[in-house]
């Protein structure tokens, strides 16, 4: 059984920030990389000056000349642009060449400039970029939080704190950004880096913030880019402050743990992870695969169900949860009573019906494979009957789940299988074929 870590889908968080970064660089800015460096030579050749070295607005001037460098790139490129139109507003920049690329969510189409790469959909749509140039060395963005700290040392009476918070902010979000479009471009090893140093800009005394989502992105996309320890490190950060992602952090972690071979902790994280989100079904599947693999009693996996119930005997989904561990287990008959008792205990609880109909159905495609791998006759029809009697065995739990449900998505997945199963059993009466038509029209939404 796999065990597939959570994935925020990053690209709809990107898009929301990317659009309010892409109009926060219509302001001033240097018109070239000549123009940038220019800036950054006056402005540190001020913060050289002791007497102006001593003034907070001469650090936050080279902070801003910092930040304008590392946007000059892209000045004024807008996420959301038809090609046309970038191509129209970069007229006087060649495009070097283009070339399709795969990313982590999706695949490019991408323009490669002297000193940026820009990323369209396939439809043409400007979705990412990413600066392969800098108008200057070095650290940008750090250089420029550097540069706001020493602001900050010599001003005591925080005569440029709301500056200063305020350009933190930004360079935070910028970090931010460009982290996830490295993400998206599929270089999670820089991308891991910049969420790393995202969570810290965000902690930065000039900033003091939690930055819970950027943490949880560092600890995702650092077991990506194949360093196991930072992602320990900042899902260990998560659940320390509490951003739980409805459980995933726990699951996460304790993947990794057991891909390092930390057996031990992954049992421990997995069962602290149970306990505060028992119908986490990584959480459930790893526990599973835990006990499995590792040839242990599967008893304690119901202990823990068991006293999960035992505090909380009105919450059906405790018992759907028990369930699909007897699913698993390929405990059939078991799996099906506590479907059961999961409807008795909230007869409202749509997902009590649906587990016991998927159930029986999962269990008919298993006949069926059986069958078609017999070669005796006899047998064969044996098989075919035994399946088509339970895939009967799924029609009144998938009906009452579908009578229920009021999830257009599980609605329709219902009427799946219940077009299915009837158009199987068509033959077998003139109810069974109008009720397969029947939900043909559903899902034709007729």
């Amino acid at each position: 059984m796999n065990n597939t870590p959570n994935i925020l889908n990053m690209k709809r968080i990107f898009l929301a920030l990317s659009l309010i970064l892409s109009l926060t660089m219509v302001s001033a800015q240097p018109k070239n990389a000549a123009e940038a460096k220019k800036a950054i030579d006056k402005a540190e050749a001020a913060a050289a000056d002791a007497k102006k070295a001593a003034k907070p607005a001469t650090w936050v001037a080279l902070a801003k000349a910092y930040v304008d460098a590392y946007e000059q790139p892209a000045r004024n490129i807008l996420t959301g642009t038809p090609q046309q139109e970038v191509k129209l507003f970069l007229k006087d920049q060649q495009v070097l060449g283009t070339t399709e690329k795969k990313g982590a969510e999706a695949t490019y189409i991408v323009d490669s400039y002297a000193d940026k790469d820009l990323y369209y959909t396939t439809d043409g749509i400007l979705e990412l970029f990413l600066v392969t140039k800098p108008a200057a060395e070095g650290d940008l963005l750090g250089k420029a939080i550097e540069a706001l700290e020493k602001a900050k040392s010599v001003d005591p009476k925080d005569s440029k704190a709301k500056d200063i918070n305020a350009m933190m902010q930004d360079i935070h979000d910028k970090l931010a950004n460009e982290a996830l479009n490295n993400y998206l471009a599929g270089d999670f090893a820089k991308a891991a880096d910049l969420f790393k140093k995202t969570t810290e800009c965000a902690s930065n005394p000039l900033l003091g913030q939690v930055d819970s989502l950027n943490t949880y992105y560092a600890a995702l996309v650092s077991g990506m880019a194949g360093n196991p320890q930072q992602s320990i490190d900042f899902y260990k950060k998560c659940i320390a402050m509490g951003f739980y992602q409805t459980g995933f952090a726990y699951s996460n972690l304790a993947e990794t743990y057991r891909q390092q071979g930390q057996m031990d902790l992954c049992k421990e994280t997995l069962e602290e992870g149970f306990v505060k989100f028992p119908e986490n079904s990584n959480i459930l599947i790893g526990l599973i695969n835990y006990y499995m693999d590792t040839k242990q009693d599967t008893g304690r996996l119901f202990e823990l169900i068991h006293s999960a119930q035992a505090l909380d005997p009105t919450n059906a989904s405790l018992f759907y949860v028990e369930g699909n561990v007897n699913k698993q287990l390929g405990n059939t008959e078991d799996a099906a009573k506590m479907y059961i008792k999961a409807t008795e205990v909230n007869p409202d609880y749509v997902y009590g019906a649906l587990g016991l109909g998927m159930l029986w159905y999962d269990k008919a495609i298993e006949i069926q494979e059986k069958a078609g791998e017999e070669l005796d006759d006899n047998k064969y029809f044996a098989l075919v009957k035994e399946m088509e009697e339970t895939l009967e065995k799924a029609i009144e739990p998938f009906e009452k789940a579908f009578a229920q449900s009021t999830d257009p998505e599980i609605k329709g997945a219902i009427a799946e299988y219940l077009r299915n199963i009837y158009f199987r059993l068509r033959e077998k009466s003139p109810e069974y074929e109008a009720l397969s038509k029947k939900y043909e029209a559903f899902l034709k939404g007729e």
